[in-house]
């Protein structure tokens, strides 16, 4: 019964022997394996990264082509139309006579009224009455300016121009380019007429083409009144 004691522990050492030379090889079996799941996770994460890039090279490449961009020329402006020349009228020839300063014949240009053949005249002596004379009518070539006196008749000869220019004085002018054409006079032309200023003008160039003398009256502001003033001196040939 003395001897027992030593075989336990003989087992025990032996035993703790055991486990001592175990301890380092298991370490050791730890240590080994790291490094093997770095690797495996570094592998992985390497052919992960190709296959985005692969992907995306591939998906860069099927992308369709944009359209060519079209660069089209500016329209080309159409010319706009020249209006037509039209011929300046030349000068006309008038007799001034009655109470006037100095009777005669005068030249004067083109669309003249009789207030400018009495200043060529020289202007009315002191009898003249110039209530009895239109000093804002036109005057055309041919015709005569009578200035009559007061408390004298007002009886001027065939061709008068200043009192009334009526059907009868209009019929001396008989060359039809001193009629103002309705269709190609010019807004200053037209303005030479009676009653005529610059927005009758244009609105009767706005309203043509007319085919007779009548069609005035389709023009806003010109009346019965007005139309007959201007009938003896236009004309629409």
């Amino acid at each position: 019964m003395s001897g027992t004691p030593p075989v336990a522990d003989s087992t025990a050492s032996s035993t703790a022997g055991r486990g001592s030379s175990n301890a380092p090889a298991t370490q050791a079996s730890a240590g080994q394996t790291q490094p093997v799941y770095f690797h495996l996770l570094s592998y992985i994460a390497g052919a992960l990264t190709m296959l985005a890039i692969t992907g995306g090279g591939f998906f860069l490449l099927q992308r369709p082509d944009p359209p060519p961009i079209e660069i089209h020329p500016a329209p080309t402006p159409q010319p706009a139309a020249s209006p037509t020349a039209t011929a300046t009228p030349g000068p006309i020839v008038v007799f001034v006579s009655g109470a006037v300063q100095q009777t005669g014949t005068y030249t004067l240009p083109y669309g003249a009224r009789v207030v400018d053949a009495l200043v060529a005249a020289g202007g009315l002596r002191p009898e003249a009455d110039p209530s009895l004379v239109n000093q804002a009518a036109r005057v055309f070539d041919g015709a005569q300016v009578y200035v009559p006196a007061r408390g004298t008749a007002a009886t001027p000869a065939i061709g008068l121009s200043g009192v009334v220019i009526d059907a009868t004085s209009a019929a001396q002018a008989t060359d039809a380019d001193l009629l103002v054409n309705l269709n190609t006079a010019t807004q200053e032309q037209l303005e030479t007429l009676p009653g005529i200023g610059a927005s009758k003008a244009a609105a009767i160039i706005a309203n043509r083409p007319y085919g007779s003398v009548d069609d005035l009256d389709r023009v806003p502001g010109i009346g019965s009144t007005t139309l007959d003033r201007l009938r003896p001196l236009v004309t629409v040939q």
